[in-house]
Protein backbone atom coordinates (compact mmCIF):
# COMPACT_ATOMS: atom_id res chain seq x y z
CA UNK A 1 0.00 0.00 0.00
CA UNK A 2 1.22 3.21 -0.78
CA UNK A 3 1.68 6.10 1.69
CA UNK A 4 -0.21 9.39 2.08
CA UNK A 5 3.15 11.33 1.45
CA UNK A 6 4.31 8.70 -1.60
CA UNK A 7 0.72 9.29 -2.97
CA UNK A 8 0.33 12.97 -2.86
CA UNK A 9 3.62 13.13 -4.20
CA UNK A 10 2.86 11.05 -7.23
CA UNK A 11 0.07 13.22 -7.74
CA UNK A 12 2.07 16.26 -7.82
CA UNK A 13 4.13 15.03 -10.52
CA UNK A 14 1.45 13.53 -12.80
CA UNK A 15 -0.52 16.99 -12.06
CA UNK A 16 2.75 19.05 -13.84
CA UNK A 17 2.63 16.88 -16.68
CA UNK A 18 -0.93 17.01 -17.19
CA UNK A 19 -0.82 20.70 -16.91
CA UNK A 20 -0.96 21.82 -20.83
CA UNK A 21 -3.96 19.83 -20.26
CA UNK A 22 -6.75 22.13 -18.14
CA UNK A 23 -7.50 24.17 -21.00
CA UNK A 24 -9.26 20.96 -23.27
CA UNK A 25 -10.43 19.80 -19.84
CA UNK A 26 -12.57 23.26 -19.12
CA UNK A 27 -13.21 23.00 -22.74
CA UNK A 28 -15.08 20.04 -22.45
CA UNK A 29 -16.89 20.57 -19.53
CA UNK A 30 -18.01 23.77 -20.89
CA UNK A 31 -18.92 22.30 -24.04
CA UNK A 32 -20.99 19.43 -22.41
CA UNK A 33 -22.56 21.81 -20.24
CA UNK A 34 -24.08 23.98 -23.42
CA UNK A 35 -25.08 20.48 -25.12
CA UNK A 36 -26.65 19.28 -22.06
CA UNK A 37 -28.24 22.19 -20.87
CA UNK A 38 -29.53 22.45 -25.02
CA UNK A 39 -30.87 18.89 -24.91
CA UNK A 40 -32.66 19.64 -21.35
CA UNK A 41 -34.57 22.94 -23.21
CA UNK A 42 -35.17 21.24 -26.46
CA UNK A 43 -35.94 17.75 -25.45
CA UNK A 44 -35.87 16.42 -28.41
CA UNK A 45 -34.84 12.33 -28.09
CA UNK A 46 -31.77 12.63 -29.94
CA UNK A 47 -30.53 14.80 -27.85
CA UNK A 48 -31.85 12.99 -24.70
CA UNK A 49 -29.96 9.51 -25.48
CA UNK A 50 -26.93 11.94 -25.09
CA UNK A 51 -27.87 13.59 -21.46
CA UNK A 52 -26.17 10.32 -19.25
CA UNK A 53 -22.51 10.84 -21.35
CA UNK A 54 -22.85 14.71 -21.30
CA UNK A 55 -23.42 14.09 -17.68
CA UNK A 56 -20.54 11.79 -17.46
CA UNK A 57 -17.73 13.78 -19.84
CA UNK A 58 -18.86 17.24 -17.52
CA UNK A 59 -18.32 15.01 -14.12
CA UNK A 60 -15.00 13.60 -15.84
CA UNK A 61 -13.90 16.61 -17.34
CA UNK A 62 -14.20 18.58 -13.58
CA UNK A 63 -13.00 16.33 -12.03
CA UNK A 64 -9.15 16.21 -14.19
CA UNK A 65 -9.06 20.25 -13.65
CA UNK A 66 -9.52 20.04 -10.19
CA UNK A 67 -6.35 17.21 -9.73
CA UNK A 68 -4.39 19.59 -12.08
CA UNK A 69 -5.41 23.00 -10.27
CA UNK A 70 -4.95 21.42 -7.25
CA UNK A 71 -1.73 19.86 -7.45
CA UNK A 72 0.21 20.87 -10.41
CA UNK A 73 1.10 24.58 -8.88
CA UNK A 74 2.50 22.50 -5.45
CA UNK A 75 6.63 23.20 -4.91
CA UNK A 76 8.16 20.41 -3.11
CA UNK A 77 11.50 22.18 -2.34
CA UNK A 78 12.38 24.23 0.37
CA UNK A 79 15.85 26.13 0.12
CA UNK A 80 18.28 25.27 3.32
CA UNK A 81 18.01 28.77 4.37
CA UNK A 82 14.61 29.67 4.33
CA UNK A 83 13.08 31.92 7.12
CA UNK A 84 10.62 30.67 9.84
CA UNK A 85 7.71 32.21 8.19
CA UNK A 86 8.28 29.81 4.81
CA UNK A 87 8.94 26.99 6.74
CA UNK A 88 5.42 27.22 8.41
CA UNK A 89 4.13 28.43 5.22
CA UNK A 90 5.38 25.39 3.36
CA UNK A 91 4.07 22.88 6.38
CA UNK A 92 0.97 24.33 5.81
CA UNK A 93 0.74 23.95 2.11
CA UNK A 94 1.80 20.17 3.09
CA UNK A 95 -1.02 19.65 4.78
CA UNK A 96 -2.85 21.83 2.41
CA UNK A 97 -2.38 19.01 -0.20
CA UNK A 98 -2.33 16.11 1.81
CA UNK A 99 -6.56 17.64 2.50
CA UNK A 100 -7.10 17.53 -1.45
CA UNK A 101 -5.67 14.07 -1.49
CA UNK A 102 -8.14 12.72 0.95
CA UNK A 103 -10.55 14.81 -1.50
CA UNK A 104 -9.40 13.99 -4.78
CA UNK A 105 -9.47 10.29 -3.74
CA UNK A 106 -13.23 10.69 -2.20
CA UNK A 107 -14.02 12.25 -5.21
CA UNK A 108 -12.39 10.02 -7.50
CA UNK A 109 -14.23 7.21 -6.26
CA UNK A 110 -17.70 8.85 -6.46
CA UNK A 111 -17.57 9.54 -10.21
CA UNK A 112 -16.26 6.18 -10.60
CA UNK A 113 -19.20 4.80 -8.74
CA UNK A 114 -21.50 6.93 -10.60
CA UNK A 115 -20.06 5.96 -13.88
CA UNK A 116 -20.43 2.53 -13.60
CA UNK A 117 -24.12 3.34 -12.26
CA UNK A 118 -25.20 5.09 -14.52
CA UNK A 119 -23.87 2.86 -17.17
CA UNK A 120 -25.55 0.16 -15.50
CA UNK A 121 -28.90 1.72 -15.77
CA UNK A 122 -28.90 3.19 -18.64
CA UNK A 123 -26.78 1.16 -21.06
CA UNK A 124 -29.35 -1.93 -20.93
Amino acid sequence: MMSATKLHHYFIALAKRLNAWRGILILLALVAFAVLIVSLILNTPFLNSLQVGLLLLLSWSLLGYFFIACFALFNQSLPVDASWFMRIKHKLANIIIRIFTLIFIVMLATTLYLTLRLISVFGA
